[in-house]
């Protein structure tokens, strides 16, 4: 009796003892040398205001700075990123489907899944100068993820890929410059498939649907986040780099991606019933 008492004591805290990591081999499964985070290990995480419940995109600001939009209301939110306290909400327009949001220079961008892009500025805790822009998107292309890059924005379409009549079978990137948007390149499944399918844990993708983007940097490569719990990286050549399973005990909805210009990595996911959540990965050093 005495055994099988300390037995089953063993096992209970043996199961106590198991972290997301043990559980989910598939989320290690990837080149650390490629891929510098350990993206099933945040370095830290924080629970986002109720207001962020439904999160959908994620910026830089400043040191200790970032910025985000959720995708119900025209509200710009500005985070401690060191505590994940919401200091500063900024109303630049009505209710809508808010997807992306990037900052550069003074100046923030906000994309509608729709096409629908907003340009402002804040002062005094207050949204200047907004300027709405209508693309060459509709809601067909259903867009999900804005980024930014050497003075043009990135697009990651979840719907459609298809502008200007030209039509493919796989997810676009889009880069707009001069106020006119054109196919960088195209994410197919099979071949994100092809690219994992002798790996022992990690082999296979049930889909794949951007939800943001972002360029890290110091390497240039383009990391794009899937709701899906994937994330895909491209190098600067726009070759695919690495593929990553993401721990779906960690991201609810993994909806939110940038970096810090020392490499510091922010992954923002949506909370579902719960709130919405912040995750810091610090960049390993060789």
């Amino acid at each position: 009796m005495k055994f099988t008492i300390i037995s089953i004591t063993v096992l209970i805290l043996n199961i106590s003892c198991i972290t997301p990591a043990d559980q989910s081999k598939d989320a290690q499964d990837y080149d650390l040398n490629k891929v510098p985070y350990k993206l099933y290990e945040p370095t830290e995480t924080f629970k986002l205001h109720y207001d962020l419940q439904e999160i959908s995109g994620l910026t830089y600001l400043s040191e200790d700075k970032l910025g985000a939009i959720e995708d119900e209301t025209g509200k710009f939110y500005i985070i401690n990123a060191r505590t994940g306290e919401v200091e500063t909400k900024v109303k630049f327009e009505k209710s809508g489907d808010y997807e992306g949001v990037e900052y550069d220079d003074g100046t923030v961008w906000v994309m509608k899944s729709n096409g629908h892009f907003y340009s402002f500025q804040i002062q005094d805790d207050e949204a200047i100068n907004v300027k709405e822009y209508k693309s060459e998107f509709s809601s067909k292309n259903d867009l999900e993820g804005l980024g930014y890059n050497n003075g043009a924005l990135l697009i990651a379409a979840k719907g459609e890929g298809k502008i200007d009549d030209i039509d493919n079978e796989g997810k676009g990137i889009y880069i707009i410059e001069e106020e006119k948007p054109s196919p960088l390149f195209f994410i197919e499944k099979k071949d994100l498939e092809k690219f994992i399918e002798k790996r022992e844990h990690f082999n296979s993708i049930k889909d794949f649907d951007p939800s943001a983007i972002a360029v890290h940097p110091q390497t240039s490569d383009i990391y794009i986040l899937s709701a899906d719990h994937v994330l895909v990286v491209y190098s600067a050549e726009l070759k695919l780099k690495e593929v990553v399973k993401l721990n779906k005990k960690i991201f609810y909805q993994p909806e939110g991606i940038c970096f810090s210009p020392q490499g510091q990595l922010f992954i923002s996911s949506e909370g579902g019933e719960n709130r919405g959540r912040l995750f810091t990965f610090n960049k390993l050093t060789k």
